[in-house]
């Protein structure tokens, strides 16, 4: 709607996302939208800020990658999906590493046309529920993961260089020199499984590091998470896998099973990321909040 006000929320932390935040405001005025713009210096204060505006707020366009998203999910999920209270539409556009959330659900990648479909109807999607046995819960918008995937992640994120895409290739060869498995106990639909570990991904949707199809069935519509486990692994033959994951293919490896259900129980010491973002250790338990995000614009591919 011509004229109507929308929230705007951008990546402060990201050198490139103040640039590209200045452009989404500028087209947003050239479209006949008033920007609203939310702040908040960290991720840490996104929940927070956007609580103040939820009353008011049609309609969030986050400029930013999938850390930005996952901040903004304690605000924008409707735990109760047929609740009468209204709930903002999220507009996503992408200028962050991986942007993997915006991948797997068909956005644009260029800036322009990102913003425009930030604008259009919103599709209701899935978001992973954390609930851990001290009453925390959290959510999560595209992939779970824990082991080596968690360590390259931490690892990328303590490197002051290179920057980009790039920091992740040199974690990966940095955290395969020290590989470790984990012993790892999980409950799919209560169904009790063991793996002595290199690395797990629990899917709302496909993608996670950069385009690499981890979960290549994961559906966001489907009220189901699927589940990628990379069982023990030699340093080489996890280095040989590794590419074939960007098409998918390495579901067809003898080290990797893949599971689809409900509900998953996670028994395992190692830290959790999310969305990549430190969740902290588990015991966990995910399972499918159905339709708990309307996001602008979404076009599934097949």
């Amino acid at each position: 709607m011509a004229d109507s006000p929308v929230h705007l929320l951008v990546n402060a932390a990201s050198r490139r996302g103040g640039k590209v935040g200045e452009r989404v405001e500028a087209q947003l005025r050239e479209l006949g939208r008033t920007p609203i713009v939310v702040e908040a210096d960290s991720g840490a204060e996104v929940g927070p800020a956007l609580l103040q505006h939820l009353s008011a707020m049609e309609r969030l366009v986050v400029v930013g990658g999938d850390g930005i998203v996952h901040h903004t999910l304690a605000a924008l999920a409707r735990v109760e999906p047929n609740s009468p209270s209204p709930t903002p539409v999220l507009g996503i556009v992408s200028s962050g590493t991986g942007n993997d959330f915006a991948r797997s659900l068909g956005l644009p990648r260029s800036i322009e046309a990102a913003v425009r479909t930030a604008l259009e109807p919103p599709t209701p999607v899935d978001l992973l529920r954390l609930r851990w046995f001290d009453g925390t819960v959290r959510f999560a918008a595209s992939v779970v993961t824990a082991g080596f995937s968690g360590r390259v992640n931490q690892t990328a994120n303590d490197l002051p260089f290179p920057r980009g895409q790039q920091k992740y290739t040199v974690a990966t060869l940095l955290e395969a020199r020290r590989l470790q498995p984990f012993p790892l106990q999980f409950t799919v639909d209560g169904n009790k499984e063991h793996s002595s570990c290199t690395f797990f991904a629990v899917g709302n949707t496909r993608h996670f590091g950069g385009g690499m199809r981890i979960c290549p069935k994961a559906d966001p519509t489907d009220g189901l998470l699927d589940l990628t486990v990379v069982d023990e692994i030699s340093r080489l033959a996890l280095l040989r896998m590794l590419p074939t994951v960007f098409p998918g293919r390495h579901v067809r490896h003898r080290a990797v099973r893949t599971f689809t259900g409900s509900e998953l129980v996670l028994e395992l010491d190692e830290t959790l990321w999310a969305d990549g973002e430190s969740l902290g250790p588990g015991p966990v338990t995910i399972d499918v909040a159905r339709s708990a995000l309307l996001v602008a614009g979404v076009a599934l591919p097949d």
